[in-house]
């Protein structure tokens, strides 16, 4: 993927360290401490990441791409983005699509269903253009938000 052919997203701009190997475009992620494929979801997670990151959230409290059941199989489904609080307890969950993805019911019944296993209080479903933040219930439902919570709930 190009970088010039990125669209534009709703969370502020950050100083990128883009690459490119001959083979891929990368782009510098600080959690995995590598350089790696920027595609178009990696475009809106970094974007999201650092946002967060700008909104006092902990980056050595990140995980990125890990799969939801820690026991289960290398063909698990995989959150996005998990923060955890003090007690390394989940405490939210971001779930990114790319930008063409559109957030519906749909999206969001995948993040609520990658909480049951989670059980992080908060979820956070973007693609870039929109967002959707919610508390999230014990029986999988999730209600809206105006913002993401502040990290310091967490403590």
């Amino acid at each position: 993927m190009s970088s010039d052919v990125l669209p534009p997203l709703i969370f502020p701009s950050f100083e990128m360290k883009i690459s490119h190997d001959g083979v891929a475009t990368r782009i510098y992620d600080p959690v995995r401490r590598a350089n790696v494929v920027l595609t178009p979801e990696e475009w809106v997670r970094q974007h999201c990441l650092h946002w967060l990151l700008s909104r006092g959230y902990p980056l050595g409290r990140c995980s990125i791409e890990r799969a939801v059941d820690s026991a289960a199989s290398q063909n698990a489904q995989r959150f996005d983005l998990l923060w955890r609080d003090e007690h390394l307890n989940p405490f939210l969950l971001v779930e990114c699509k790319s930008a063409s993805t559109p957030i519906n019911d749909a999206t969001l019944r995948q993040t609520a269903w990658y909480n049951l296993s989670l059980k992080a209080p908060y979820v956070l479903l973007t693609n870039g253009v929109t967002a959707f933040c919610g508390r999230a219930e014990n029986d999988g439902s999730i209600h809206p938000l105006a913002d993401i919570p502040d990290y310091s709930l967490s403590v």
